[in-house]
């Protein structure tokens, strides 16, 4: 099996991208190559198998759209790219992360991840359109200080 390289995101990978979210059935509808600059992308080979996101608003950001193919999943890509994403954030001067969720909050729990008041949520955060329409108000809203 070929080794599995990550890698910053580029406008050239956006259909790659985006055809992975929407094969995983994740939103894509606020998904434009100007979003693209907190992306990392897992590659193997010539295929995309994984992705995550950050979008930074001030010290607080956005964890969106973690993603592994089918293919690569329980093999820990999930979690180096949390990792990596976390160190992104971290690097951009991110303090706390927050992420919606309707599947994986378990997930999430393993790397610090706890539950977090939607009604209390920055207002930079529950502007994003993930949070304002996106994800279903049943989501899981969680944080995380970095």
């Amino acid at each position: 099996m070929a080794e599995i390289r990550i890698e910053s995101a580029t406008p050239a990978d956006f259909d790659a991208l985006r055809r992975l979210l929407e094969a995983e059935k994740l939103p894509t509808e606020d998904l434009d190559t100007s979003r693209l600059a907190g992306f990392l992308i897992a590659w193997r080979g010539s295929g995309i198998v994984g992705a995550v996101g950050v979008e930074p608003y001030g010290d607080i950001g956005l964890l969106r759209s973690l993603v592994v193919a089918n293919d690569a999943r329980y093999s820990g890509l999930g979690g180096q790219l949390v990792t990596l994403a976390e160190r992104l954030a971290s690097g951009l001067g991110i303090r706390v992360l927050y992420l919606l969720t309707t599947t994986a909050g378990a997930y999430f729990e393993r790397f610090g991840y706890g539950p977090a008041s939607r009604a209390s949520a920055p207002t930079a955060i529950s502007k994003t359109p993930q949070f304002s329409g996106l994800c279903p108000s049943s989501s899981t809203f969680m944080s995380k200080s970095l």
